[in-house]
């Protein structure tokens, strides 16, 4: 299956409605914390039939189940899940629990499979459980609360890759905020300090480093771009259409 997109959403059930762009945003966060890369993720929603023929095929298992994963690399993390949507209602009924949140909890428990946890026994399924309670937690403070968007700004920064840069333009339209500049301002607050946030891989829709007099102390934007092999003329970032991340694309 070839996609453009790292994380792509296909529908072989009747299309509903889910916010593509938040998991996107919560799945590229959950890899990263676990010192993973994301690569191309297909989520493919189906019905219980579906299901049940791959599950028949592939696993030799004859009864219904919510998701087969099927992995294919490691780093970056690559694989494809497959949901049935008719199990995750069914579950969520018997458990008396939201169905979005069920759902999130069986797309979160295939990532955690890509990333290599196992649930074949009680020790395993005991901690599989954690790990899905934590990042559901993660998903209902970030996107479900009223935060301050300067939060999920640094999220998505946090996502571009050594060696390439992004734009405030291009993180804005993938975050619905209506302007390039509350990108800025958002990363201005950082001052160009020390963090995990890479402020410096991000420049303006022609590559430029706008936001070079954010750094001060000695750490200067185009020194930083340079130690990734990113290279800088004139304050402005060589070839750029090709480095350009762009996470409406990429994630």
């Amino acid at each position: 299956m070839s996609e453009t997109n790292q994380i792509n959403f296909h529908f072989l059930c009747p299309t509903f409605e889910i916010n593509q762009r938040k998991i996107k945003l919560w799945i590229g966060k959950i890899i990263l914390e676990n010192k993973h890369k994301t690569g191309t993720i297909n989520l493919i929603f189906c019905n219980d039939d579906y299901l049940l023929d791959l599950n028949i095929k592939y696993l030799a298992h004859d009864y219904y189940t919510d998701i087969i994963t099927f992995p294919y690399h490691d780093n970056p993390i690559e694989g494809d899940l497959y949901i049935s949507i008719d199990r995750v209602k069914e579950n969520a009924s018997q458990l008396k629990i939201d169905y979005e949140i069920e759902l999130l909890r069986v797309i979160i428990h295939g990532i955690f499979h890509l990333l290599g946890f196992q649930d074949k026994d009680e020790i395993q399924s005991s901690k599989m459980r954690h790990l899905e309670d934590v990042a559901l937690k993660k998903y209902h403070q970030d996107f479900m609360n009223e935060v301050h968007y300067y939060d999920q700004v640094y999220d998505v920064v946090r996502l571009i890759p050594a060696g390439r840069v992004s734009s405030y333009g291009a993180i804005s339209n993938f975050l619905s905020l209506g302007s390039a500049r509350m990108v800025g301002w958002a990363l201005n607050q950082l001052k160009g300090t020390e963090t995990d946030i890479p402020s410096f891989r991000v420049v303006n829709a022609k590559g430029e480093l706008t936001g070079r007099l954010s750094f001060t102390n000695g750490r200067d934007m185009e020194q930083l771009l340079k130690q990734e092999g990113t290279v800088v003329v004139d304050n402005k970032v060589v070839d750029f259409e090709t480095k350009h991340w762009n996470p409406s694309f990429e994630l």
